[in-house]
């Protein structure tokens, strides 16, 4: 008979029956008699070794953990900034905005309490949001010309609003409220646009991306003082549909080219620079339209044709080509889906508002 407690290997009753010895217990071990059996060399040499492998095991953990404790003391940054780790946070769907009708570009105040939104639709005009998706108002265009088609717009580092109509050649100026301001104007008369992108920079200067031509080799970017005098030209000859436009802190002006496939920089001596362009690739651009930039680095493309909204982070230095993170949404209608996007703004909440034109919404993403 066996042990009680011994395990049988496959076929051990036969050898039991061919006259194996089978040792009995030398002494009760409780209720029905007998103990547990003594371990055999085989069984002690395995216990060990495991043993010794989870000792190494844990004597690993414990070292990297005070590698890791180390570190931090020494650094204090973050474990996202650990050597060869690269986390990045990513956005995703929260709301949407409705009541739009082929919405193309769109602009927020800092703080989010105002999201303005340009459409084109039956009636081309801008629509004014609060924060919770609710419609505040319709601006208020001039009556002459009779004919509009704003397209993108910003808001001014002193809160004023600024808005480009193409089909009217004009820019629109309005308080914080939506009231009409003014319109700019040229010091020189002879200077005419079609403005789509439009930038003002922290001293006033106003960045306007001209596509007046029907010949994409005179798409320019005028630069113009606070006072309206024409300062410079750049990029005529180099873009095809100058799109959306951000000018940084230091007055670095971000571009995106749009039927060239590229999301360019001008520096402030007005050198270009490629830093993303068409491909094939993820992280490569189709149409891009609408962009943001936020106060992390992280940039925000629409892409089109694609029906994304593509995400990277800038390089350490400006003509550094930035990173790709991930591509944001699918084609669709439903939630986080997009049939066309156009625009994108950020306020300082990381909210980031995405025109969905064919979808006739605004959707809300953030972290």
């Amino acid at each position: 008979m066996a042990r009680s407690g011994d395990t049988l290997s496959e076929g051990s009753v036969l050898d039991i029956f061919e006259g194996e010895d089978v040792t009995p217990p030398t002494a009760p071990g409780g209720p029905g008699g007998g103990g547990p059996a003594r371990a055999l060399p085989d069984e002690d040499d395995s216990r060990n070794r495991r043993r010794k492998v989870l000792a190494l095991v844990l004597a690993f953990l414990m070292l990297v953990v005070g590698a890791l404790v180390a570190w931090y003391l020494l650094t204090r940054k973050p474990l996202s900034q650990l050597p060869g780790v690269n986390v990045v946070a990513t956005p995703t769907y929260k709301t949407s905005f409705f009541g739009v009708d082929k919405p193309l570009g769109v602009a927020a105040a800092a703080d989010g309490s105002r999201v303005f939104v340009t459409h084109g639709g039956t009636t081309p005009g801008v629509t004014m949001f609060d924060r919770d998706g609710r419609i505040l108002r319709e601006l208020e265009l001039p009556a002459e010309p009779a004919y509009h088609v704003p397209v993108y717009l910003t808001v001014a580092p002193d809160g004023t609003l600024w808005v480009g109509d193409r089909a009217a050649g004009a820019i629109y100026t309005f308080t914080p409220e939506g009231d009409p301001l003014s319109t700019f104007t040229p010091k020189d008369e002879t200077v005419f646009y079609s403005p789509l992108g439009i930038a003002v920079a922290q001293d006033g200067t106003l960045y306007v991306a001209d596509v007046l031509s029907n010949e994409p080799a005179k798409h320019r970017i005028l630069v113009f003082a606070a006072d309206g005098t024409l300062l410079r030209t750049l990029g005529e000859g180099m873009l095809n549909y100058p799109n959306q436009l951000q000018v940084d802190a230091a007055g670095n002006l971000y571009v995106t080219d749009s039927n060239h496939a590229r999301f360019v920089v001008y520096d402030t001596e007005g050198k270009q620079a490629l830093l993303t362009g068409p491909g094939a690739g993820l992280g490569d651009l189709g149409l891009p339209r609408g962009f943001a930039i936020d106060d992390r680095d992280r940039l925000f493309v629409a892409d089109t044709t694609d029906h994304q909204v593509r995400m990277y982070t800038l390089g350490e230095t400006l003509t550094a080509p930035p990173t790709f993170v991930a591509a944001l949404g699918t084609q669709g209608v439903g939630d986080g889906q997009f049939n066309f996007p156009n625009g994108v703004a950020i306020d300082a909440r990381a909210r980031i508002y995405i025109t969905d034109r064919e979808n006739n919404r605004v959707q809300v993403w953030g972290f």
